[in-house]
């Protein structure tokens, strides 16, 4: 038994091998479009949190390099506590190329150093002089000189001289400047051909985990990749959560501003993580549930069936990420795990408080102390008991009901009429000497003995 689903292995040779959501039909559309295009292309890949970003990306770089497509990934958010996000990338575009350039080519790495280096340092120079964002000012059009020059006295009157000479130091080395980056993306656009013999495929830098970093170097990221590092026979393909990034934008720029159509600047292709619910046969959700099945390597002593016929309703309903599928099916291995096979299993019940401790933790802690009714649960949860989802889904009717003959008072109970079909729930519980009001309660308590960092 694993208390928590273990980590993907990305095969070398067949990286999608061991994909559950048949997700490389996807990856493979993605590849043809950035070795065919001929464009600067920053492509963002948008997906919610825990819904497998970074599984498809690593089995996606796989799949590049199968097909020799030289490929870079960063992990942002482990770069974030630097101070320049420009140096994370070049760094890492830098040791790629050291390792794998062509060695009749090798005299570039130390041209590459060197730009980067003198790029990286008159960034540092201006963000250190003023607040102001190098990735704003630091690519000046010649149409903005005249402009600058403009606000120069008034901005040096109302802010600071520091203001004022910064500009000046701006305007008059503007020429000097835009040489400096022009050669320096000029290098990096020539860089893939180098890496191997014979080479005409792009080099891909996959950036991950930007909607985790700090809005500052997250945004700083999406800007100088723009702005310093596309270039043709170079793709990006930026990882995010794009309703998180947006935020990261409102927080750096303010809540006033379009951060969609700002965001919208900087990249050239849209590109979203697909996600198939509904049809039994193609629901992602569904399949990954009975890959989890597998991976916990639980002794349910026969209950497998009626576990997935009862979390997949909830998880539609819900529409779960595969992370919180992940912590519900450690909640299964936690109960089953300290469970033997005599003891009570309800499974219906098992399943929706495992379920709702994920989803709302407040409501789980009501339940466990019996403070919810089922109104008040069915109401919150926006789920129904009606005949009607009978007709539309079985599973989650037959649960429900289970949750209701758990919730109602004695007095509701007994209200109820003859043929109402929770009247024979009971039978049961025969056997194990417990009364229906006990059930939740029972489970839930069994669900917080022990939680998984």
């Amino acid at each position: 038994m694993r208390l928590v689903t273990p980590q993907l292995i990305v095969q070398d040779k067949d990286a999608f091998i061991n994909d559950a959501l048949d997700r490389k039909s996807y990856g493979e559309a993605l590849l043809n479009l950035v070795v065919r295009s001929n464009d600067a292309l920053v492509i963002s890949l948008d997906g919610k949190w825990g819904e497998g970003k970074t599984t498809f990306v690593k089995m996606w770089q796989g799949l590049l390099s199968e097909e020799n497509v030289p490929n870079i990934y960063i992990d942002a958010f482990a770069n974030d506590y630097v101070d320049d996000a420009f140096i994370s990338v070049a760094s890492a575009i830098t040791n790629y190329a050291e390792e794998n350039i062509i060695k009749e080519h090798h005299e570039k790495i130390a041209d590459l150093k060197e730009k980067s280096k003198k790029v990286g340092g008159q960034l540092l120079s201006w963000s250190a002089k003023i607040g102001i964002k190098a990735a704003t000012l630091g690519i000046i059009k010649d149409s903005d000189i005249e402009e600058l020059k403009d606000i120069k006295g008034d901005l040096s009157k109302s802010v600071s001289d520091v203001v004022g000479d910064f500009i000046e130091e701006r305007i008059s080395s503007h020429s000097k400047d835009i040489e400096l980056i022009k050669s320096f993306r000029e290098l990096l656009s020539s860089l893939p051909s180098k890496l191997h013999k014979g080479n005409e495929k792009p080099l891909v830098v996959i950036i991950d985990e930007l909607d985790r970093c700090k809005p500052t170097f997250a945004v700083e990221i999406v800007e100088k990749t723009k702005h310093l590092f596309s270039v043709e026979n170079v793709v990006f393909v930026l990882v995010m959560n794009k309703v998180q990034l947006e935020e990261s934008i409102k927080s750096v720029y303010g809540q006033n501003i379009d951060a969609h159509t700002y965001l919208q600047k900087f990249v050239t292709l849209e590109a979203k993580l697909p996600k198939r619910i509904g049809d039994r046969h193609t629901n992602d959700l569904g399949k990954y549930a009975n890959r989890l099945l597998q991976l916990h390597e639980l002794e349910t002593w026969g209950d497998d069936r009626n576990i997935i016929d009862c979390i997949e309703p909830l998880a539609n309903h819900f529409n779960l990420s595969l992370r919180q599928l992940e912590k519900i099916f450690t909640n299964f291995a936690v109960l089953y795990g300290a469970s033997s096979k005599n003891h009570l299993r309800i499974v219906p019940i098992i399943v929706f408080l495992s379920v709702v401790k994920v989803i709302d933790a407040r409501l789980f802690d009501d339940l466990l102390i019996q403070k919810s009714s089922y109104p008040e649960v069915i109401k919150k949860l926006e789920l129904t008991n009606s005949t009607e989802e009978r007709e539309n889904n079985r599973n989650l009717y037959w649960l429900m009901q289970w949750v209701r003959f758990s919730l109602l008072s004695e007095n509701e109970f007994k209200a109820l009429t003859e043929d109402d079909e929770i009247k024979k729930f009971d039978q049961h519980l025969w056997k194990y000497n417990v009364s229906r009001e006990r059930l939740i309660p029972i489970f839930a308590q069994q669900l917080s003995m022990f939680v998984v960092a």
